[in-house]
């Protein structure tokens, strides 16, 4: 009797081009969410970079402080107008925000050169936040961060109690503002 080979079954090789393209969307996806994460880790919200940008021009205070300060959304943010007792201080190129010499109000038009329009209110959103230095035993330093929209410009700019302002009329606008913090 002869020997009679028996053909070896062979699998189904799959093509690699296939492979690829089963795989690719899955890689394509992967790399949209790892970088959607990072741009959230390195890009923080409008009115952080605010208050970051006044706290490294303004204060020795370091940015961490930032972080274990309490911030809260003001539940009444139409509330905040040119009356209350905190000034804004944040350099705008769109809007007048710094005080100027002589004694002419931020709204007059003589104020409004450079094409600069005084603060539209109420404002849209309104940030509350609380800084406690507890290193140099300072009191609470209260902020607020506001986002002032017109037809054509939008800009976070900070707030600052007034000098004139006692620390009980804070307190009264901070509370009107709806600055509640939740315990």
């Amino acid at each position: 009797m002869q020997d009679e080979i028996q053909p070896t079954e062979e699998r189904p090789k799959i093509p690699v081009r296939r492979v690829i393209a089963m795989l690719f969307p899955a890689f394509i996806s992967l790399g949209l969410v790892a970088l959607i994460l990072v741009w959230e880790e390195y890009n923080p919200p409008g009115w952080q970079r605010a208050m970051d940008s006044y706290l490294s021009a303004y204060t020795s205070a370091s940015r961490e402080l930032l972080s274990a300060g309490i911030i809260t959304v003001a539940q009444l943010p139409f509330v905040l107008g040119p009356e209350t007792p905190f000034q804004p201080v944040s350099p705008s190129v769109h809007y007048q925000t710094e005080p100027l010499s002589g004694g002419v109000p931020p709204e007059s038009p003589e104020s409004l050169g450079g094409g600069r329009q005084p603060l539209p209110y109420p404002v849209l959103e309104l940030y509350c936040i609380d800084l406690t230095q507890t290193d140099g035993g300072q009191a609470a330093s209260r902020y607020l961060v506001a986002r002032h929209e017109d037809l054509n410009n939008s800009d976070w700019i900070v707030y600052i109690p007034s000098t004139q302002a006692s620390p009980q009329a804070v307190d009264d606008a901070w509370d009107q503002l709806g600055c509640v913090v939740d315990e």
